[in-house]
């Protein structure tokens, strides 16, 4: 790898910048656009994307199983979790897209982020 050239770990060439963001807007795509169709109720407002599903079984405490399964009721776990699972990659990458601009372009300059505090002061 060339010097000033950043290690993305499943990438390591020159063009890795081009690859990362595409990378990039392709999972955030993928994670803001999947949802799943509710078991039961109406439809969810705006476009339902119909995506192949696989099965896996992860393993997570009792407690929070059943605290999901208490608030979503039964038909809907499944649904529930895609879509935590989406929201966390979506964070994910959004940390990873502010890091590598940080690393790029410097931290972002206090007057811009108080400019942005009084714009947004609800905002945390």
């Amino acid at each position: 790898m060339s010097a000033g050239t950043p290690d993305f770990g499943f990438l390591s060439y020159p063009q890795a910048d081009a690859e990362k963001a595409r990378w990039l807007a392709t999972a955030v795509r993928l994670a803001t656009e999947v949802q799943v169709e509710p078991a039961s109720g109406p439809r969810p407002a705006g476009r339902v994307r119909k995506v192949r599903v696989r099965k896996v079984s992860v393993s997570r405490p009792e407690e929070l199983t059943a605290a999901v399964r208490e608030r979503v009721g039964p038909g809907a776990f499944s649904q529930y979790v895609t879509e935590a699972v989406a929201r966390r990659l979506e964070l994910d990458l959004l940390a990873e897209l502010a890091e590598q601009l940080e690393i790029e372009h410097g931290p972002v300059p206090a007057a811009a982020l108080a400019e942005a505090g009084a714009a947004w002061p609800d905002a945390e």
